[in-house]
């Protein structure tokens, strides 16, 4: 593992790292994108999480945003992703974590996220931070599009 930073970035000071985000998923996860309409919203009404290289070129490493309930109880995790020349080092798990932490700071206690059925190695991660399966959930990023709920609920 390189030496990485972690930062939750600013929609109007981060947003050429914003956009690099939308390229990087656009490789990663197609049309299921954040895209360039929200990656700014997300930042600035939600969170944006990343790591990146501690180094002079700051490289994108992993990403993650999040959305909150209105009553703050609920974090949702959108998308959690790794550029692929650093995945199978452990910064998406590392990133999650942070991530977690920081939200469980400011009073949030239910995480939930989706995740394709087909997608054991990010399974994996959620499981070992204590997120369970808890629905199947169909048609839910299109037809025939199969994923799973899975939620985490911090315990008091």
């Amino acid at each position: 593992m390189e030496n990485y930073k972690i930062k939750v970035l600013d929609a109007k000071k981060d947003s050429d790292l914003l956009f690099k985000i939308v390229e990087h998923e656009n490789e990663v996860f197609g049309e299921a994108t954040v895209g360039n309409w929200n990656i700014k919203p997300f930042a600035k009404y939600g969170k944006v999480f990343v790591a990146m290289t501690d180094d002079e070129k700051e490289e994108l490493i992993s990403v993650i945003e999040v959305l909150s309930s209105f009553d703050k109880e609920l974090a949702y995790i959108y998308g959690v992703s790794t550029v692929p020349k650093f995945e199978k080092k452990g910064y998406a798990t590392k990133l999650l974590e942070y991530t977690i932490q920081y939200l469980k700071k400011i009073g949030i206690k239910k995480f939930e996220l989706t995740v394709d059925i087909d997608n054991f190695a990010a399974q994996k991660i959620y499981k070992k931070l204590n997120f369970k399966i808890v629905e199947n959930l169909e048609n839910e990023y299109g037809d025939n599009v199969k994923r799973y709920l899975m939620r985490c609920i911090e315990k008091n």
